[in-house]
């Protein structure tokens, strides 16, 4: 008596996740061992370093999981701009100087990590600010920012004059070289610089 075993393929759905590295030698290293550990999970990862923060980089598949981040605070940002609008979960992992938006550190990377996979997390909503800027009645930019948006006078030697409204509404005019709007997400770089406090999110 024969037997034939024909196979039966079954789908097995893979979470794809997004990491986020700063280029730092101690970052990279870091990730490279989470990435073997990610893929040993049956994780898919879409990795990227050092991410520059501009208007032109191409946005994140919109299928990922979530983001993790390795570094400080610039690389979180980065990485709020290459999730454009998307509803994808960041968690931070602090690597830099600066780690105000990280919300875990090296040493708990792989339990955080595993938390997470096991959907095991709250998430926090952050307000961000929609950005338009016209010219000649024509929207030149539009788009979403996590921390902050400054306005400066460029290369003019006199004081900008800055009208400023609060949905539509005429708050009040400003004369200086600047002016910086920030999110509850804060600029606590502008706010230290100033002899502020720390903006905490």
């Amino acid at each position: 008596m024969s037997h034939s075993f024909y196979p039966l393929g079954v789908i097995h759905i893979l979470k794809k996740v997004g990491l986020v590295v700063k280029a730092a030698d101690d970052a990279r290293k870091k990730a490279d061992e989470f990435e073997i550990w990610l893929q040993s999970e049956s994780v898919a990862v879409v990795r990227k370093e050092n991410l520059q923060i501009n208007r032109h980089i191409p946005l994140a598949p919109a299928d990922l999981f979530c983001v993790f981040v390795l570094g400080g605070d610039g690389t979180f940002l980065s990485a709020a701009r290459w999730i454009g609008d998307r509803d994808i979960p960041v968690l931070g992992v602090k690597f830099g100087e600066v780690g105000f938006l990280a919300e875990t550190t090296e040493e708990e990377l792989f339990h955080a990590a595993d938390s997470v996979l096991n959907e095991r997390f709250e998430t926090f909503d952050r307000m961000r600010l929609l950005v338009n800027i016209i010219r000649d009645k024509q929207d030149i930019i539009c788009e979403t920012v996590l921390n902050d948006v400054v306005i400066n006078k460029g290369a003019l030697a006199r004081l900008a004059r800055i009208d400023s409204y609060i949905d539509d509404e005429y708050l009040t005019t400003y004369r200086a070289d600047g002016l910086i709007i920030a999110t509850p997400t804060g600029s606590t770089a502008y706010s230290l610089a100033a002899g502020g406090p720390i903006l905490h999110p």
